[in-house]
């Protein structure tokens, strides 16, 4: 009976947690049947969250003790169906089906947020502005400190806040925060880009990042790509270790990579979604190709095994000269930024399959853009 109980909920039922309503009904429900608050509602949603919690009665009933054994003793399949129902639920977060009207508009906002952008192959204009698009852990950090050190450009980041229009002169830094959407709607606000005051635009949100530009200055995208398996390994090592950044994750000493990439919740294929707008849900093929078209037109693609030709290439697109020769080959080759040393995952091997297998959209789109370095 447990067998065919659980089969049947794990491919049956779209599940919640009741210990969980915001995400079961913000980031499952509403993105499987494509509902949405009308415009007379908006927060009823979360108000009706909130009653709930608050009306829940509490419970005397204590974890562990003599009657919660008692029952969970007398309801041990259920018990069994609800730990299963649990890891459904996580894993459901990254493959839940999107609802064609969810994903028309999602496709919209990015279709909209990469027109602040020029095609690669439009005439230059010299009001355009260089957006580099970081993908964490392919060579970023790197790639920013050439920009100032080696060209003398002024970059936005922030070093220290709140974000504002303070410049580091000494480290060619606008003191701009683009690393949420809600940092980017306050850049905009300022509206930075018309200000002349940064070089190159820096964001990790490809889209939210690219809506900082304007008619009046449009973005000239590029980007530094690392092979999906790699990234995925890099990142998780960093994590580790990281102390100062907001992601770091201690409990990761624990586990292996490979328990890491097949954890409840793994976030999947980040390229593909980072310029699809697709944050959460299944992918499908429409995703990639989607993918594909807006790295095609929108972005000059660097790859991380190949930073001399990478910055050649950037050279000659936007015309940039080093303030002294041998800059960038010091930087690229004797002091690397934010290197970090790992145990090197075997390529083919059980961890590098995984990998793979659960970033199957970001390796076809990382192939996809080796073959157009090469065209290109």
């Amino acid at each position: 009976h447990f067998r065919e109980a659980r089969m049947i909920l794990e491919n049956k039922f779209l599940i919640g947690m009741a210990a969980d309503m915001t995400e079961t009904i913000h980031k499952r429900l509403k993105l499987y049947f494509g509902w949405k608050e009308l415009p007379e509602k908006q927060g009823c949603e979360m108000d009706y969250i909130k009653k709930g919690a608050m009306s829940l009665p509490a419970s005397s009933l204590e974890e562990g003790g003599h009657e919660w054994r008692g029952i969970r003793l007398r309801n041990r399949f259920d018990m069994k169906l609800y730990a299963q129902g649990m890891a459904v639920f996580g894993n459901q977060k990254m493959r839940v089906p999107i609802h064609s009207v969810v994903r028309k508009e999602e496709k919209e906002v990015a279709e909209k947020a990469f027109a602040h952008l020029r095609n690669t192959k439009d005439e230059m204009d010299s009001s355009d502005l260089p957006f580099f698009w970081h993908i964490p852990k392919a060579s970023g950090t790197t790639v920013k400190e050439t920009l100032s050190n080696c060209y003398a450009l002024v970059r936005t980041e922030m070093i220290k806040p709140p974000s504002d229009l303070r410049l580091n002169k000494k480290r060619h830094i606008l003191n701009i925060d683009l690393s949420t959407p809600t940092a980017v709607a306050a850049a905009k606000e300022l509206q930075v880009a018309d200000r002349g005051l940064a070089d190159v635009f820096v964001s990790q949100l490809s889209l939210e990042g690219s809506t900082v530009f304007t008619t009046y200055h449009m973005g000239r995208a590029f980007t530094i790509m690392r092979h999906p398996v790699k990234l995925a390994a890099s990142l998780f090592y960093y994590r580790r270790i990281a102390t100062w950044e907001p992601t770091y994750r201690p409990e990761y000493k624990d586990i292996t990579l490979k328990d890491y990439v097949e954890k409840d919740g793994y976030y999947d294929n980040w390229m593909v979604r980072m310029l699809t707008n697709a944050k959460l849900g299944g992918l499908n093929e429409g995703h990639l190709e989607f993918a594909k078209t807006i790295l095609k037109d929108k972005f000059i693609i660097g790859i991380s095994d190949h930073m001399d030709e990478t910055f050649r290439h950037l050279e000659l697109y936007y015309g940039w000269a080093e303030e002294k020769e041998g800059c960038v080959e010091f930087h690229l080759h004797s002091a690397p930024s934010n290197k970090n040393k790992y145990p090197v995952t075997e390529r083919g091997g059980p961890t590098w399959s995984v990998i793979a297998d659960k970033n199957k959209f970001d390796m076809a789109l990382y192939y996809y853009a080796l073959e157009l370095c090469e065209f290109r």
